[in-house]
C-alpha cells in the first residue's frame, strides 16, 4: 500500500477522534448553557413545538401560561381542596380576588407598546355572564369559541373539558398537581375560560420575549442534535478504526517531535492568552469554558501523546538544549579540535563576543545619558561586527575553493594546485590535498605503466612462444606420418594433441589480454544474432553429433544487433564447447534467444555432470574452472573470453547456477534492420583455434 495513503488513514483517524470530542464538547456546552429542561422543551410535546418554532416550546412560557390559566379557572369557578371538598364562601372570595389581581397584573405586561394591542387575550365567562376580559372582541359567542384573526387558542375550558396546546396542557396539569387547592370541577362545568395568543407577537411582552427565546433555543436544539449525531458518527468511525489508534498516536508523536520545545510552549501560552482575553472582554464563564475546552484539549492531547512516545526527546529537542550542545562542542573544539577549527572558532567568537560586550556597554551609556561613550561604544560594536563578518566571509571563500578542488579531484579533472594564503586556517588542509593529488597521480601513472608492461609482456611472450610451438606441431605431424609401431605411435599422437592445446591456450591468453587492456580491434556492424547462432551451431554440428547430447533451440526469425560478428562468433563457440564438455551425458542443451524491451538476450542452459560448488560471480575469472580437480581438458579461459568479448561489443554477460542447471546469458541492444538485408555469414576461425576455443569454462 502507498505510504501516503497510510499516512492519510492515520490523519483521518486522528481527525475523527478530534471531531468526535469536539462535537461531544459542543453538545455538553449547549446543555450547560441552555439547561436540559429548557433545551428539550420540558417534554416530548414541548420539544416538538420547539423544533417547529412555536412559543409553546418555551418552558418559561409554559409555566407562566399554566399559572395564568390556573388563576383564570379559580376566578371563574372557585376552588376545592385536593379531596374534592368545596371551600367556604369567604375562602372562595379571597382566592378569586387574588386570582383576579394576579391575572390583571401579569397580563398588563403583555400589551404591545407600539400598537396598544394585546399579545395575550383572556376571556372568563360563568353562567353566560362575562366575568373578566382584556379585549372588546368576544372570544366566545353562541356556545362556540372563536378567537379573532391572527390569534390561536392556547388553553381553554368549555363544558368542563380542557383543550388547547398539548405542551401547555401538560404544563398546566403538572402545575395544578402541585397546588393545595384546585378549580372546583363541579362549577367549572358552567364556566368558559379562554387564553388566546397572537401568532406573531409584536411587542416587548413576555410572550414576545418567550417567542424570541424559542427561536434561539430552536437553533440550539438543532445544533445539539447535530453535535450529538456527529459525536456518535465519528465515535463509531474511531471504534471501527481502533486498531489504528496506536499507529495514529505514534504518527502524531513523530510530527510533534519535529517542533522544538519553545514552539510548543508558545502554542500553550497563545491558547491561555486567548482564554484570558475572552474572560476580560466578555465576562462570561460559559464562553471562557467553551474557549478553554476548544483550544486546550487538542494541545493537551498532543502534549500527552508527545510525552508518552518521545519522552526525554521532548526536552532535548529545544533551542536551549541545542545552544548548550553547541557550547559544549565549541569547548571541545577549543580543547581538542584541529588547528584550523580552533582558529576559525576563536576568531569568530572573539569578534562576536567583543561586539556583544560593546553593545551592552552602549546600552548602559544610553540610559546614563553619556553621549561620548555612547558613540564610542556603538562604533566599537559596529567595527567588531564587521570584522567578524569579514573573517567569516574570507574563511567561507577558502572553504569553497577547497571543496571545489575536492570535487574536481573526484571527477578526475585536472586542476592547478590550490594556493591559499599562509595566514588562512585552511592553508594546511590545502597543502595536504595538493600532496594527496600528487600521490594519486603518481599511483595512477605507475599502475598504467604496470598494465602496459603486463600487456607487452604477454604479447611478447605469446609471440615468442608461437615460433617453437609451430616447430613442435610441424615435427609432431611429421612424426605421426612415419610408420611407427606400438607405444611410439601413441606417444606421437599425444605430443601433437598437447601441442595443439598449448597453441590454443597461448592464443586465448593473447586475445584475453588485448580485450581486458582495451586494445582489441573491433569492426562493429548490424548483424543478425539469430542467424549467427544458427551458423555457429551448423559449424559445430560434427562435434554435436558425436556427443551424447541433444540441442534444443528456440530462435526468432531474426534479431539485429550492432556488434563485431567475429567476436560474437567466438563467444557462442565457447559457450557451445563449454556445454559439450561439461554437460551430463544423455541430457539436453537449450539454446534460446528472446527479444524484449529493446534487448536481445541469448541463453545456453545445460545440466552439469558434476556438482557445481562454485560462486557464479567468480567462474568468469581467468583460469577459474568449476571442476576443482582440473582433470578435464579445459583451461579456465572460455567464459572469461566470452565475457570480455561480449562487453567489448557493448553487451552484458552473466552466468547463474540453480542446483545442477548451468545457464550463461548474452544480452545486447537491438538495432534497426539495415536497408540491405543481406548478411554474410561470419567466417569461422582456423580449425585449431576453433577446436580449443571452448576449452574449459566451468
Amino acid at each position: 500500500m502507498d505510504t501516503n495513503w497510510k499516512k492519510s488513514k492515520l490523519a483521518l483517524r486522528i481527525l475523527c477522534g478530534w471531531l468526535a470530542a469536539l462535537f461531544l464538547i459542543g453538545a455538553a456546552l449547549l446543555v450547560c448553557i441552555a439547561r436540559p429542561r429548557r433545551l428539550l422543551g420540558g417534554g416530548a410535546n414541548g420539544m416538538a413545538d420547539l423544533l417547529a418554532g412555536q412559543v409553546s416550546g418555551s418552558v418559561d412560557y409554559q409555566q407562566r401560561m399554566a399559572q395564568l390559566f390556573y388563576s383564570a379557572a379559580i376566578m371563574a369557578s372557585g376552588a376545592q381542596d385536593t379531596a374534592g371538598q368545596s371551600l367556604t364562601k369567604a375562602q372562595n372570595i379571597q382566592l378569586r380576588t387574588n386570582a383576579r389581581q394576579f391575572l390583571t397584573q401579569e397580563l398588563s405586561t403583555a400589551i404591545t407598546p407600539s400598537s396598544h394591542e394585546d399579545d395575550l387575550l383572556y376571556y372568563v365567562v360563568r353562567d353566560e355572564q362575562k366575568l373578566a376580559s382584556n379585549t372588546s372582541t368576544p372570544l366566545y359567542d353562541e356556545g362556540r369559541i372563536a378567537p379573532p384573526l391572527g390569534y390561536s387558542v392556547a388553553l381553554a375550558v368549555h363544558n368542563g373539558q380542557m383543550w388547547g396546546n398539548r405542551a401547555l396542557l401538560d404544563a398546566y396539569a403538572a402545575y395544578a398537581a402541585k397546588q393545595a387547592v384546585r378549580p372546583d370541577s363541579g362549577l367549572l362545568q358552567s364556566c368558559v375560560v379562554i387564553l388566546a395568543v397572537r401568532d406573531q407577537p409584536l411587542g416587548s411582552s413576555f410572550v414576545y420575549n418567550d417567542w424570541f427565546s424559542v427561536q434561539v433555543l430552536r437553533i440550539a436544539l438543532i445544533l445539539f442534535f447535530c453535535c450529538a449525531g456527529g459525536a456518535l458518527a465519528f465515535g463509531l468511525v474511531c471504534l471501527f478504526q481502533r486498531r489504528r489508534g496506536r499507529a495514529a498516536r505514534r504518527w502524531a508523536a513523530s510530527l510533534t517531535s519535529r517542533a522544538v520545545l519553545e514552539l510548543k510552549l508558545a502554542a500553550w501560552l497563545a491558547a491561555l492568552f486567548v482564554v484570558w482575553a475572552v474572560r476580560v472582554l466578555y465576562y462570561s464563564r460559559t464562553l471562557v469554558l467553551a474557549c478553554a475546552l476548544l483550544l486546550l484539549w487538542p494541545l493537551g492531547w498532543l502534549t500527552a501523546v508527545d510525552l508518552a512516545h518521545n519522552r526525554g526527546g521532548v526536552f532535548r529537542h529545544s533551542l536551549l538544549a541545542k545552544g548548550w550542545r553547541t557550547l559544549r562542542q565549541a569547548a571541545w573544539l577549543v580543547r581538542q579540535g584541529l588547528p584550523w577549527q580552533r582558529r576559525v572558532f576563536l576568531g569568530v567568537a572573539a569578534c562576536w563576543l567583543g561586539s556583544g560586550l560593546a553593545g551592552a556597554f552602549t546600552f548602559i551609556m544610553l540610559f546614563m545619558g553619556a553621549a561620548t561613550p555612547l558613540l564610542l561604544g556603538a562604533l566599537a560594536t559596529l567595527c567588531l561586527l564587521l570584522a567578524g563578518l569579514w573573517l567569516l566571509v574570507r574563511w567561507l571563500g577558502d572553504m569553497g575553493r577547497l571543496t571545489q578542488k575536492i570535487a574536481a579531484l573526484r571527477a578526475g579533472a585536472s586542476a592547478p594546485p590550490l594556493a591559499l594564503a599562509p595566514s588562512s586556517p585552511l592553508a594546511g588542509p590545502a597543502a595536504d590535498l595538493n600532496a594527496l593529488e600528487e600521490g594519486v597521480a603518481r599511483a595512477v601513472e605507475e599502475r598504467g605503466r604496470a598494465d602496459r608492461m603486463k600487456v607487452e609482456l604477454i604479447t611478447n611472450v605469446s609471440h615468442d612462444l608461437k615460433t617453437p610451438l609451430t616447430s613442435i606441431i610441424n615435427y609432431s605431424d611429421l612424426l605421426c606420418a612415419e610408420p611407427l609401431e606400438g607405444a611410439a605411435a601413441d606417444y606421437a599422437q599425444v605430443i601433437r594433441q598437447k601441442a595443439e592445446r598449448l597453441k590454443a591456450m597461448v592464443q586465448d591468453v593473447f586475445d584475453l589480454s588485448k580485450a581486458t587492456s582495451g586494445n582489441l580491434s573491433l569492426a562493429p556492424k548490424a548483424i543478425d544474432l539469430a542467424k549467427l547462432v544458427r551458423q555457429t551451431l551448423a559449424d559445430m554440428d560434427e562435434a554435436i553429433s558425436a556427443s551424447a547430447l541433444t540441442f534444443k533451440t528456440a530462435l526468432p526469425p531474426e534479431a539485429w544487433v550492432q556488434a563485431d560478428g567475429d567476436r560474437l562468433y567466438r563467444v557462442f563457440q565457447n559457450l557451445f564447447t563449454n556445454a559439450l564438455q561439461y554437460s551430463l551425458p544423455g541430457s539436453r542443451v537449450y539454446v534460446e534467444l528472446v527479444c524484449e524491451n529493446g534487448r536481445a538476450a541469448a541463453s545456453v542452459k545445460n545440466v552439469a555432470r558434476y556438482e557445481m560448488a562454485f560462486d557464479p560471480a567468480e567462474i568468469t575469472e581467468r583460469f577459474v574452472r568449476g571442476d576443482a580437480s582440473r582433470t578435464g581438458e579445459g583451461s579456465g579461459l572460455g567464459l572469461s573470453i566470452a565475457k570480455s568479448f561480449t562487453e567489448a561489443c557493448g553487451g552484458s554477460f552473466s552466468v547463474r547456477a540453480e542446483a545442477d542447471l548451468f545457464c550463461a546469458s548474452v544480452a545486447l541492444d537491438l538495432t534497426e534492420k539495415p536497408a540491405e538485408s543481406r548478411q554474410e555469414a561470419p567466417p569461422p576461425p582456423e580449425a585449431p583455434a576453433a577446436e580449443a576455443a571452448g576449452a574449459g569454462a566451468l
